[in-house]
């Protein structure tokens, strides 16, 4: 008996310990141990060398708006204001501080609880126990608490002790620690005996320290109450947001600028902009982001071809069997020049739409599926144009120059060379002195479509499109 008797008090100690009630951590109303979802997660789609960011979320995310909205409502359906919150924290906090146990405290305590066991009357001798707590609370010494074991405070604890104290006691760890999670309340009152258990009659409220114990039970209780309530309002939203479930977004969500090279010339640039949502139509558990997704896409590509517009004369040298004819005349005579004569503008859009799905798998592992329903490509490809120039000196006494004009356009995805009619200009001087000017122009012009660089939708065409988490 005695030895069980030391078992139970050195519980209830080490349980003092072990399950502390930290009013110190509110601040009026206090959500750092609140579990608060993010609500979303990064994703990448990527095709080519293309990346593009956008996000898993939910549909009812836990925000920090949110919740503060479910704090405004549990305090309005409480009857309590942040100013009562705050109050309650002070007197608990208030109350901690006298019911602080040292380590010397402990010390004494268990050496009282070895002298207590021997000394204790018999068990059932109601009157002899109240006595020997009453001694011990009117007591001067603190130390001699330690002589009011487990059993006898068991024995005679009264209805007020047990309403007093369950303000401190903890019903299975620490209320907030995660309030996503729902704990159990469980009855713990004569296992965990604070200073508060200690309160066996209505005289050791003459003492200020056991008034703040008294208090602090009751703003405990208070607190208790209120963050029980918002546990409950926190779950209903969670039950929503769960039902609600998730969503892939993808909103007006662009990639990094690519530069690459349009009929041999560098410096282009091209963007990828991409509206992608999926809703989650089915999952195994609510809240989860496994599940399978359906929705639409379209993505647009912008071209700016500054590169290719700012450099005709290289540009038409790589259109085809036509630039090939070119390339061979500025390589055969080098008195061909070919220069740029107007850059014109030069930009390509291409839109592409359908319907998508996804599967999201318990190890995050996301396996997506695009079906195309639309691809319209808008080119604006005019006024660029190259001029060739030729110059023959015949012995001093015949100078020309021929010039053909090149103009370069865009029917869609088709490069068309045009105007092509050859001008002969120059000077004569005769033997005599005199001399006369002349001009000619040769040919009626005509025009050459020249194919198109597929190249430029080298991301998007004949590549695998793929979705991931960011972080995986």
């Amino acid at each position: 008996m005695r030895k069980r008797m030391v078992s139970i008090l050195l519980a209830v100690i080490m349980s003092a310990f072990i399950f502390p009630v930290d009013a110190r951590a509110f601040s009026n109303i206090d959500l750092s141990r609140v579990k608060l979802s993010t609500g979303k997660e990064t994703l990448l789609f990527e095709f080519g060398d293309i990346s593009i960011e956008g996000e898993l979320r939910q549909i009812y995310p836990f925000t920090k708006e949110e919740i503060d909205k479910i704090v405004s409502d549990t305090l309005q359906a409480t009857g309590l204001t942040e100013l009562d919150i705050k109050e309650a924290n002070d007197k608990v906090e208030k109350a901690r501080r006298a019911t602080d146990f040292t380590q010397e405290d402990v010390e004494r305590i268990k050496e009282n609880i070895l002298v207590s066991t021997e000394t204790v009357p018999a068990a059932g001798n109601v009157a002899a126990l109240l006595r020997m707590i009453d001694a011990c609370m009117k007591s001067s010494s603190w130390d001699d608490i330690g002589t009011a074991s487990a059993g006898l405070l068991e024995k005679a604890m009264t209805a007020k002790v047990k309403e007093t104290a369950s303000g401190f006691v903890d019903r299975a760890g620490e209320l907030g620690e995660n309030v996503n999670k729902r704990f159990e309340w469980m009855e713990m009152i004569t296992s965990v005996v604070t200073f508060s258990d200690m309160l066996a009659d209505a005289q050791t409220y003459d003492r200020q320290k056991w008034q703040d114990i008294a208090a602090g039970a009751e703003a405990k209780r208070l607190l208790n109450d209120f963050y029980e309530a918002l546990q409950d309002g926190i779950e209903n939203y969670k039950q929503k947001s769960d039902k609600a479930g998730w969503s892939i977004d993808f909103s007006q969500a662009v990639s990094d600028e690519r530069v690459f090279t349009f009929f041999g010339v560098g410096c282009n640039y091209q963007y990828w902009y991409l509206d992608m949502l999926m809703s989650q139509k089915s999952t195994n558990e609510y809240g989860s982001v496994a599940g399978e997704y359906e929705g639409h896409f379209t993505i647009r590509a912008k071209n700016l071809l500054e590169g290719f517009q700012s450099n005709a004369s290289e540009a038409i040298k790589h259109m085809g069997a036509f630039g090939d004819g070119i390339q061979k005349l500025l390589n055969k005579d080098p008195k061909c020049k070919l220069t740029t004569a107007s850059e014109g503008v030069a930009s390509v859009y291409r839109t592409i739409s359908g319907s998508c799905q996804a599967t999201i798998d318990e190890s995050g592992n996301i396996n997506l599926s695009l079906q195309q329903e639309q691809d319209e490509t808008s080119v604006n490809i005019s006024g660029m144009a190259a001029e060739l120039k030729i110059s023959y000196d015949t012995s001093g006494t015949i100078k020309n120059e021929g010039t053909m004009p090149f103009h370069i356009s865009a029917d869609e995805e088709e490069i068309t060379v045009s105007g092509m009619t050859f001008k002969m200009t120059g000077k004569s001087e005769l033997p005599s002195g005199q001399s006369f000017d002349f001009s000619q122009t040769l040919g009626g012009g005509g025009t050459v479509k020249t194919g198109w660089d597929e190249s430029i939708w080298k991301p998007w065409d004949g590549t695998q499109k793929t979705l991931k988490f960011a972080d995986g």
